[in-house]
């Protein structure tokens, strides 16, 4: 072991005895970041669950201190005792402490973490790409027969200037831990959740208004009766004149749901096809199109700010989280994945803020690993 290291081990074992043999003093020592952590580790090696540490040391003192006859003769011999104990939780606590530099306790992690800011993508039709998230607000890009024009509230905006010949397409690509505003060269307002892929032509041609999605949108369409909108999902498509709704589409959920807040939709889906009327809900998936009332606001809140979650089990609660935050989850018991909760949460909490609320409501505890994963147990 290098000399600043074994230095530094005998300091922090020092403290931690110190704590140990001087009453009255853990608060003291507990404002101690590396005394924190050691007794952490130490919880660690002996399968303790973490807890209340000034609690830990009352309860040491407690046992050490019954039926005591004679004060100073029984705390001396307490000592001994602990020490068989105590002493190499202490020197593995220390080493593991040490030894891992790089590794930080959960409750910093999570107050440091950071959600990722990856780019946002717009394709054009050229092959070439921009990253929005570098650009400057107010630039201004011409393509084909259109000018599109960044703004920090309102997204990228399409305004024609030239009419436009042939079909010419873009996309817009919304990493994790994002979500963006589009309004399409016929007005329509697009929201894009996160981990979404839009396909939309630069300017609409023909008799139809077509867009491909992959992920997550809502949609303001424009009216324009002679010229019908349509969103295409693989098989799937929404058809629509002149509507405000909301289809979530991301690869590997059970159905495409399409959720409708102001006029009219037809859901059309290997040969089946319903109309929903605002308030309604349509699943499309292989074995049917279901169609069902919803409270629209909790399927369209994403857009506003906000998570809206009722009964919802931790499972799909984390897949959200993922989405938003960038952070993955593993459960310690599967049967974890069941338990439910209910809340309305604003989405500029951190994820630390995020996860103290529900956990508590929820009995578990949620613990910062590496690899922007979290840990999800019992209490």
């Amino acid at each position: 072991m290098s000399e600043p290291l074994k230095d530094k081990q005998e300091a922090l074992l020092r403290k931690l005895w110190d704590m140990l043999t001087s009453e009255g003093k853990e608060a003291e020592y507990l404002q101690d970041a590396e005394v924190r952590e050691a007794i952490r580790r130490m919880c660690r090696v002996a399968e303790i669950p973490e807890g209340d540490y000034p609690l830990y040391w009352k309860e040491i003192r407690g046992k050490m201190q019954e039926r005591q006859s004679d004060k100073r003769h029984i705390w001396r011999r307490g000592l001994r005792y602990a020490a068989i104990v105590i002493f190499p939780l202490l020197c593995a606590g220390v080493a593991w402490y040490l030894w891992q530099p790089g590794e930080k306790t959960p409750a910093s992690t999570l107050a440091e973490y950071v959600r990722p800011r990856h780019g946002i993508l717009l394709t054009l039709s050229d092959g070439q790409t921009l990253d929005l998230r570098e650009e400057k607000n107010g630039e201004v890009w011409l393509s084909g027969s259109v000018e599109i024009h960044k703004d920090s509230l309102q997204g990228i905006t399409y305004e024609m200037h030239t009419q436009g010949q042939g079909v010419a397409y873009h996309t817009l690509e919304i990493p994790v831990a994002a979500d963006y505003r589009l309004c399409l060269s016929d007005g329509t307002v697009v929201y894009l959740n996160s981990e979404t892929k839009l396909k939309y032509p630069e300017v609409f041609g023909g008799e139809r208004r077509k867009v491909y999605l992959e992920g997550e949108a809502y949609f303001e369409v424009a009216e324009d009766p002679e010229h019908p909108f349509s969103v295409m999902v693989n098989d799937m498509e929404v058809e629509v004149l002149g509507t405000h709704f909301n289809v979530n589409a991301y690869p590997g959920q059970k159905g495409v749901a399409t959720t409708l807040a102001k006029g009219k939709v037809r859901v059309k889906d290997r040969g089946r096809e319903v109309v929903l009327t605002p308030g309604q809900q349509a699943v499309a998936a292989p074995e049917g199109l279901e169609v069902r009332e919803v409270d629209v606001q909790e399927f369209l809140s994403w857009k506003d700010g906000l998570f809206i979650f009722r009964r919802m089990p931790l499972d799909e609660i984390m897949i959200q989280v993922y989405r938003w935050y960038g952070i993955k989850s593993e459960f310690a018991d599967e049967t974890l994945r069941e338990l439910t909760f209910s809340g309305v949460i604003n989405k500029n909490l951190s994820a630390e803020d995020l996860f103290r609320v529900i956990g508590k409501v929820v009995d578990v505890r949620f613990t910062m690993e590496g690899d922007n994963r979290v840990k999800i147990t019992t209490k």
